[in-house]
């Protein structure tokens, strides 16, 4: 699949209602809420000023809020009855108040005869809020506030498998979530099926774009790779997230990125994540803060190596190349000249290693990546994000888009002063279409804990290398 920009421009992720920002708002209530309870109780209605001190209950909380996150309290399904909500939440209270008694206990010392009624309130009081707020947070949300925030579903194969997955997450996801049909070969058996058949799986591709969908449920033994992989990369230009049933469930089962329904194991092949509103907020704040960490640090570097430079050789201290960013907008890059004046603007000749267009000093700028400092300022414009596929020179993108297969869906986020394929080793000279690979990997799967791992190998990389 060859996108233009003309496509990436057209078929922009709509905006839509954040049910995931909307669960983590009334989880960080009832955290909040049950932490000020103890902290104003000590057992006899007092106020509870020799137990724990604040600060502590705080950061037990926030810890408490990661640990929701990381186990997929936030991810689909997520809804469902009394049991279901408190069976999930009361997994993350083990984990959380179990390691903060652990902690008191050891780590300072203090008696659980101290600790214990307090910690055993706010596990009562969090656990009922948690329940409470999200059995009325559908009703509040489409009801009260009549905004339109259902999930519509579309499904791939109306297999028996698929029917206890939809059932299952029908349960779970009650009302908020609508599905609106399936592709799939029908018979008779289904001719009274309660969903829609919206066409075969042959008309699956031409009418993918025709449904406003949010998901994407595949069963795998309905579809053959290539199609699969089609389907997937067209979902993330739209903004849909792509489930899929695998077919081979024992191979499956235990792996980190699956979520157990009914016995079925069910994978994310496809997020995109990036299009929402919470998350892009996020990253922006992300990097302006490291923009401006960065250019406080760098500054006094950038203008020694720009007196060094001029010392050395003849020709501007800074050059300017214009790249490709988000949704192919062209934008300037800034670097410091690491090779001979005039022969950087050539867009036909990537540099490699060891390249005799270098200086002497270009050589060891070039080997700690220091020509990058300067685009700390162009993350700081908005051009550029401190994590994602690094920009390509403007005159050769649409040459790309023509011959390398899904090159255009990397244009669906910003460019980076590092990622993925960077990491990885793939930059420069080297092999496109697998560092294409990594930025559609990096595009699909993003998530702050991954810029945030990218950016600490960055760092560890750059140290190594001094």
């Amino acid at each position: 699949m060859n996108l233009s920009f003309e496509k990436i421009l057209k078929n922009r992720p709509q905006r839509k209602f954040e049910w995931a920002l909307a669960l983590r708002i009334v989880d960080g209530l009832a955290v909040a809420i049950s932490l000020f309870s103890v902290m104003r109780w000590d057992g006899s209605g007092s106020l509870n000023r020799e137990c724990i001190f604040p600060n502590l209950w705080v950061l037990y909380g926030v810890a408490l809020m990661v640990l929701i996150d990381r186990l997929g309290g936030y991810d689909w399904p997520c809804w469902g009855s009394f049991r279901g909500i408190a069976g999930r939440t009361f997994t993350v209270i083990l984990a959380g108040a179990g390691g903060f008694a652990i902690f008191l206990h050891w780590g300072l010392g203090m008696e659980p005869v101290t600790f214990l009624p307090p910690l055993l309130l706010q596990i009562f009081i969090f656990l009922f809020l948690v329940a409470l707020f999200r059995s009325f947070l559908p009703w509040m949300i489409l009801d009260v506030l009549k905004i339109q925030a259902h999930e519509p579903l579309v499904f791939v194969g109306n297999t028996p498998r698929m029917q206890l997955l939809l059932r299952e997450s029908s349960r779970k996801m009650g009302r908020v979530q609508e599905v609106v049909g399936y592709f799939g070969e029908g018979c008779a058996s289904h001719q009274n099926a309660e969903y829609v058949r919206l066409g075969s799986l042959g008309d699956l591709e031409a009418r993918l774009s025709s449904y406003q969908m949010s998901r994407l449920v595949i069963d795998q033994t309905c579809l053959d790779h290539e199609t699969l992989n089609r389907i997937a990369k067209e979902c993330v230009l739209n903004g849909v997230i792509v489930r899929l049933i695998p077919d081979s469930v024992s191979f499956w089962v235990g792996r980190s990125h699956d979520r157990m329904v009914s016995g079925l194991p069910v994978l994310v092949i496809a997020n995109s994540s990036y299009h929402l509103g919470s998350h892009r907020f996020i990253k922006r704040a992300t990097d302006i803060v490291g923009a401006l960490v960065g250019l406080s640090i760098s500054t006094p570097i950038i203008l020694f190596l720009a007196l060094l430079i001029r010392l050395e050789s003849k020709g501007p201290v800074w050059i300017r190349q214009r790249r490709a960013g988000l949704e192919g907008r062209s934008f300037w890059i800034y670097k410091l000249r690491s090779m001979r004046a005039g022969v950087e603007e050539d867009p036909q000749c990537w540099a490699s290693h060891d390249d005799p267009r270098c200086t002497r000093l270009g050589k060891w700028i070039r080997k700690f990546s220091l020509d990058e400092l300067p685009q700390f300022w162009c993350v700081l414009k908005g051009d550029m994000s401190l994590v994602g596929p690094r920009p390509e020179m403007a005159e050769l993108v649409a040459k790309f888009c023509e011959t390398v297969h899904s090159y255009g869906l990397r244009f669906r986020m910003k460019p980076g002063m590092t990622g993925w394929a960077a990491i990885h080793g793939f930059r420069g000279n080297t092999s496109l279409q697998e560092r294409i690979d990594y930025d559609l990997y990096y595009v699909q799967n993003w998530s702050w804990h991954l810029d945030l791992e990218i950016l600490v190998v960055t760092l560890l990389r750059l140290r190594s290398s001094v």
